[in-house]
Formats: C-alpha cells, structure tokens, sequence
C-alpha cells in the first residue's frame, strides 16, 4: 500500500500531533510546546501561554536591525495553506494587553504553498517551505519577543501563534516608527470574527513587507471586522485579481451570512478538541467559494440565485450531482456522517450538509453515506477509509 500522505484529504480528520509548530525563530521552550491551535476562548493568548507553558526556556533569537532571516515549521498538517504575520512586541513576557505590531505579512499560501489539504500527518517533518523576512532597520534595538501566527485555509476556523525570546541589536530606530506598524490581526478566537472556509487572506492592514501569494478570485480581505470577499486596494502588493465580475457580487453578497454562519463551526471546533477533527462551516460560509469560481456569466448569475437562497453548491467546479451520486444540502445527522458521490465528497457538520469537496488526484470513494468514507486507488482494489 502506498503512503497514506497520497489520501490526505482537504476537510478530513488531521491528529493533533501532526499540527504545524514555528522552527525559526526558534520559540520558547520548543520541547514543551505543543502543536495546536490557540484554544478558542482565548484562554492561552498569547503564545499559547498556559497548563505549565511559559516564555522562558529555548534559545534567544538575536537578530540585527536591518537584517534578513527566515520562517520556517514543523509538521505536516498544512491545511491547504491560509496566510501568516509575523509579529514583534517589546514585552519579554506577553500578556493580553501587549502591544503587538507586524514586520511582515504572507498573504496566501502559508505555511504551504500549492497544497489542498495536508502534506501528511507526521509532527517531527521538516516542512519544505521557508519565507523570508527583514527585521525592520529603524525600530528599536533591544530585548523583545517575536511571534508567527497563522490563520489556516481549511478545517476548523483557528489561530496558531507562536513565540520566542529576541534581541534585537544595531542604533537608529525609534519608538515612532515601531508605532506606525500595523497591529497584529487577531480572529478565530475570544469572541472575535471568524475567518471563511476556502480562502486566501489579505490583510486589511498587512503593512509595507508583504509577500503575495493570493490566487485571483479565492481571495478574502480580513480585518478587525471580519472578512469580506475579494482582495482589498489597500492589501498585499499585487492586483486583486481577475475573477469574474458577476461571481464577487454574488459571493459579496454572501459574506455576512458566512461570518454569522462560522461561529456554529467554531464552537464545534472547540467541543471537538483543539485542532482535532476537520469540521466543514455550515453550507451558508461556504457558497462563496463556488460563486467566486464561477467560470461564465450563466453560472455566475445561477451562483449568485444560488448564494441569495443560502443553499450550499458543489466547489471544485462540480454541480449538484456526479457520476456516482446527489450532493445533499440542508439540515443533517447524525453529525460527522459522510456522503460519497465517488469523485466528491461532504460530510454533516454543524447539522447541515458542507459543500461537496474534491477527492485527492487519482482516487475514489465508496458511493453513499456512511460514518466511515471508503477510499480507493483508482484502478486499484486497496482501500483505505475515515471514521467519522
């Protein structure tokens, strides 16, 4: 049988010890960390600080004013991307009321890029993407902290930070300046917005260091306020894209359901564990991805009759049904069933039917539903299936 990393599958089940943790910078007290998102209470912001974990321990990030350095991870569990800030606060031991503020954005395609769902489920592999950054030359030198966070593409709605000791060495920079940076976005957690299933990010606020890596017409712009689909002027350094007209308006149209909608996802999310199980939000988040993917005006005008009626459509260009069987929308249960159209997938989350979401490159389901999803090789008759 081959590797089980090939029928890794956006929206399913990913274990907690197979979640991504920050390499570099090195963080405080890497042997203690844990890999899992910020509780969504708040609880453990920052830093995931908490049950026995502190800043203190691991090694002291001295970094020159001016100087270039690298972020990178561990793990696998990628979640098909989302986007990444990196942070600096001058308090040695954050609490809630530090004083954040952004070096350096990744807008799409962090901490993976060009990956639907995970790249495997081991916790101790390297992952192979690495972003570059510059410490910023006219902020304060100093002792400080450094932290990476990371809004997710798929899964749970969810924050991941973490944080690691800094020095930050060199003259010239003022407190002026450290000021004029943008605040660090926070979402996902403590009551705050919710992030939506299926989208690159650009900040509202990302500040001058930007790195793009946003797909046109899969962007949504998030701030303090929540997101809104499409990409910003005012965000990231490229263009907002070329997606149709028609299928923005009626994702727009869309958006304010999807943020009300993501808070059932969410508090499911936390009864399940911290970044356990993949729970889809409910159908209403989820239409804009297929009303943004509309390839013509005839389906982008059907997208937005669709998005009007807040009833869920197939993405990844699939319609209502396949070969093997019908997408089922609605309420449902018992929560966690699976429902198999062969080349596509949904499952019952949050009691409505998600959006029907593509199987992994050459494989199939068992058609059906079911609380375990049988998965085969095409052309093969090995099978390997998920429990709900």
């Amino acid at each position: 049988m081959q590797s089980s990393t090939i029928f890794t599958l956006a929206g399913l089940a990913a274990l907690v010890n197979g979640h991504m943790k920050m390499k570099s910078p090195a963080p405080f007290d890497p042997s203690a960390l844990n890999n899992s998102p910020l509780d969504a209470s708040g609880s453990d912001f920052p830093c995931k600080f908490g049950s026995g974990y502190s800043a203190t321990g691991g090694t002291t990030n001295t970094f020159a004013l001016g100087s270039k350095q690298t972020l990178s991870f561990v793990g696998q569990a990628t979640h098909g991307g989302g986007s990444c800030q990196v942070s600096i606060t001058y308090d040695t031991t954050p609490t809630k009321d530090s004083k954040w503020k952004v070096i350096h954005s990744i807008e799409g395609g962090c901490p993976a890029k060009g990956v639907s769902g995970n790249m495997g489920d081991s916790a101790d592999a390297d992952d192979p993407f690495t972003y570059p950054y510059t410490i910023p030359s006219n902020i304060p030198a100093g002792k400080a902290t450094i932290a990476w966070t990371w809004f997710n593409k798929v899964g749970n709605r969810e924050m991941y930070m973490n944080c690691g000791a800094l020095e930050l060495t060199g003259t010239g920079g003022s407190q002026s300046d450290f000021d004029a940076l943008p605040d660090m976005l926070v979402m996902n957690i403590a009551g705050k917005p919710t992030t939506l299933e299926g989208y690159d990010y650009a900040f509202a606020d990302p500040g001058s260091s930007v790195e793009d890596n946003t797909s046109a017409g899969t962007v949504a712009t998030c701030g303090t306020s929540g997101c809104t689909v499409g990409k910003s002027s005012s965000s990231g350094s490229g263009s907002s894209g070329s997606g149709s007209s028609a299928a923005s308006s009626a994702a727009a149209a869309t958006s304010a359901a999807a943020s009300s909608a993501a808070a059932p996802a969410s508090s499911a999310a936390s009864s399940a564990g911290a970044g356990g199980v993949f729970i889809t939000q409910s159908p209403s988040a989820a239409a804009p991805t297929s009303a943004a993917a509309a390839p013509t005006s005839a389906a982008a005008s059907s997208a937005a009759t669709s998005a009007a009626a807040a009833t869920p459509t197939a993405s990844a260009g699939s319609g209502s049904s396949t070969s093997s069987g019908s997408v089922l929308t609605g309420a449902c249960s018992p929560e966690g069933t699976f429902n198999c159209m062969g080349s596509t997938y949904q499952q019952c989350a949050s009691g409505q039917w998600s959006v029907a979401m593509q199987m992994a490159s050459g494989t199939t389901c068992s058609a059906g539903q079911g609380t375990t999803l049988n998965i085969a090789a095409i052309g093969k008759r090995m099978v390997r299936f998920f429990k709900a």
